[in-house]
């Protein structure tokens, strides 16, 4: 069995984490190394006591992983949970009780299998440079993914591998060797690498760039770990096309909750 196919607490996004925190505590309903279903929860804590507080995260049915929640007391405030879409609809007070409420839907997905990267005329991919292109990185991502919540400082940025699209002549009246497109590569706990911080410049869109990038920093991770993991709204489509061509699943359908 590959990891895409385990669940419980050996979940592939209970055994592969990005936020890079420990597992405090867990729990699970698993009847049985065949109970597809399984609820899991894990409570997290950051081991640098930089971020205090608690994050749960849970996986299965949304009925076990509600009934499972309720047995879980913990023992400092939540800052946050990420649990299968529709448990909030079955464990909202439980939710509320820890002073959260509804956030973002979101979807996990996953490959085991290296894309071919496309040759896109006019433009290259290549690793960047965070102390160089710093300043160019963050003028790309405030136009193209304003919403992204990785930044370009910190301990997260400087674990992430970074890459760009650069264009090799004039385009859309910007001259040649503009950044139009970035894009990271985190290798994570659990022996993946994490996509993130992906944006392509809106005059750019609609031409194979994103593909492109998202091909090779997909590659690069499944080369080096065997499995790579991105995380998107769940209502990017346009997105989504472009993470199934190059072979990405969907692995789990997430609600977050957060305090209010």
């Amino acid at each position: 069995m590959t990891r895409l196919g385990r669940h419980g607490l050996d979940h592939v996004f209970h055994t592969v984490r990005t936020d890079f925190l420990e597992v405090a505590r867990s729990w699970t309903d698993s009847t049985a190394p065949d109970d597809a279903g399984a609820a899991a929860v894990l409570e997290l804590v950051d081991p640098t006591g930089e971020r205090p507080g608690r994050v749960v995260t849970a996986v299965g049915e949304p009925v076990r992983v509600a009934a499972l929640l309720g047995t879980v007391t913990p023992r400092d405030t939540v800052r946050g949970v990420a649990v299968t879409r529709g448990t909030g609809a079955l464990a909202g007070d439980i939710l509320s009780g820890w002073g959260l409420g509804p956030a973002t839907t979101w979807d996990r997905m996953v490959t085991e299998t290296a894309p071919e990267v496309p040759d896109v005329d006019g433009v290259v991919v290549a690793r960047l440079d965070l102390d160089r292109d710093a300043d160019e990185m963050a003028e790309t991502l405030a136009e193209a993914n304003p919403d992204t919540r990785r930044g370009l400082r910190g301990p997260h940025a400087r674990r992430a591998r970074w890459y760009g699209v650069r264009t090799t002549a004039e385009r859309a009246g910007r001259p040649a060797g503009v950044l139009v497109a970035v894009g990271s590569a985190t290798p994570v706990p659990g022996g993946a690498v994490h996509l993130g911080s992906i944006g392509t410049l809106p005059a750019f869109r609609g031409r194979g760039y994103a593909g492109a990038l998202t091909a090779r920093m997909t590659a690069d991770g499944v080369a080096e770990c065997g499995l790579a993991t991105l995380g998107l709204y769940d209502d990017n489509h346009a997105a989504r096309r472009v993470y199934e061509r190059l072979g990405f699943v969907l692995a789990h359908e997430v609600e977050t909750w957060y305090p209010v």
